[in-house]
């Protein structure tokens, strides 16, 4: 298991999940994947590699090469890249564009990735120069630049490839339904708080969150329809409590990869996605139709006619759908994490607010999805995506 990290200040981010499964391989949750006394989880091999991306040069170059180093080392010292053509290698790839700078000798691996771009020829949309993997870097050291390495393969394909949530801390959905709290009535339409653009390039989110925004703001969407739309400026309050009573969630990328489709699944928001040939987290997994809308970016603008337009009875069955996925999309069973859960879960069913939330709540109609009442740390995020990789072994044999 490779796990190709950058150093990140937000706690919030793909640094914490590098941690996560890194910790969960040093305690042998990979080792159901590994039988085999030869296995990469033997002791003579390392289960689990973080390399930190660093200057000098863009950072992406220098992921890049040392993802070939390792590559070349594990086949100058082990037998197991060669043996199956590293079918049976796992390389974990969080950053903003996932894997689409990924080396081609990568390719016949399982790639667990954030970001599910499937176009074959595509091209870099960060606005972080030092990630673009578009524009090559030629320098002394390396003259013949990287470019070469990683072209001729899409981000992501769904045939060996997953696309798994980001971390997310418990403090994050701490009154949502999912631990516990009572599911409030949803008195938002449609929801966004997060960076809207307005210090972007053009080429941030594809201009969705731009314009939708702008639609909002001008046309007094708030005040009309309950549209929440902006950044913290615009849009203040608690997160989660926000969340927690939108019906809509808007769903656009950033510089790739959004968090907002787990921000909206683990509250129980329909995620409304806008972003073309790119899939979900857990699209493979589940049919994530029935619980999310799907808007062609051309039709951006169409936004609020669309979603007014959906019937009540197609609402309620996607909420209904939500609570029967939205545990996986949670990393929970690190006994550390599980317990804090449990703790959030207690705290929300014996505060008296939400007791008498619950009550009025019963009485009046059944809100979608209920409250969860399970054990945290059944089939979460980590156990899903050991699910599917087990499914897949025959695959890559």
């Amino acid at each position: 298991m490779v796990c190709p990290c950058r150093l990140n200040p937000s706690p919030h981010t793909h640094a914490p999940l590098c941690s996560l499964i890194l910790r969960l391989t040093s305690i042998g949750a990979w080792h159901p994947l590994f039988p085999s006394p030869a296995s990469p989880a033997s002791p003579a091999f390392p289960n689990g590699s973080a390399p930190i991306s660093d200057p000098p040069g863009p950072r992406v170059l220098q992921v890049i090469n040392m993802l070939v180093d390792i590559v070349e080392w594990i086949d100058k010292m082990h037998p197991f890249w060669r043996r199956r053509g590293g079918r049976d290698h796992i390389f974990l790839f969080p950053h903003d564009e996932g894997a689409c700078w990924a080396p081609k000798v990568l390719l016949n691996a399982t790639w667990l990735t954030h970001w599910g771009r499937m176009d074959l020829v595509h091209e870099s949309k960060t606005s972080f120069e030092a990630d673009n993997y578009t524009k090559d870097y030629v320098g002394w050291r390396q003259p013949e630049g990287f470019a070469k390495l990683i072209s001729g393969h899409p981000c992501y394909d769904p045939v060996k490839d997953l696309v798994i949530p980001i971390w997310r801390p418990p403090q994050h959905y701490w009154r949502s339904p999912l631990l516990s709290a009572p599911s409030k009535p949803r008195d938002i339409f449609l929801f966004f708080r997060g960076d809207v653009g307005k210090q972007r390039t053009i080429l941030y989110s594809r201009g969705v969150r731009q314009k939708i925004y702008k639609l909002a703001k001008d046309n007094d969407w708030a005040d009309k329809y309950r549209v929440l739309i902006g950044d913290g400026s615009d849009v203040p309050g608690d997160y989660s409590d926000l969340l927690s009573r939108s019906l809509f969630c808007l769903v656009a990328t950033g510089d790739g990869w959004s968090a907002r489709t787990e921000d909206a699944v683990l509250h129980g928001c329909i995620p409304v996605i806008i972003i073309d040939g790119v899939h979900i987290k857990f699209e493979t997994v589940f049919n994530v139709d029935e619980f999310t809308i799907r808007i062609p970016e051309g039709n951006a603008s169409r936004i609020l006619e669309i979603l007014q337009a959906i019937p009540e009875a197609k609402v309620r069955s996607m909420q209904a759908y939500l609570g029967r996925v939205w545990h996986r999309y949670r990393y929970a069973n690190l006994p550390g994490l599980a317990s804090e859960l449990r703790r959030y879960m207690e705290s929300n069913v014996a505060d008296p607010l939400s007791r008498e939330a619950a009550e009025l709540s019963a009485r009046k109609e059944v809100r979608l999805p209920r409250p969860f009442k399970g054990d945290p740390a059944v089939d979460d995020a980590f156990a899903t995506i050991m699910q599917w990789l087990y499914s897949r072994i025959p695959f890559t044999r």
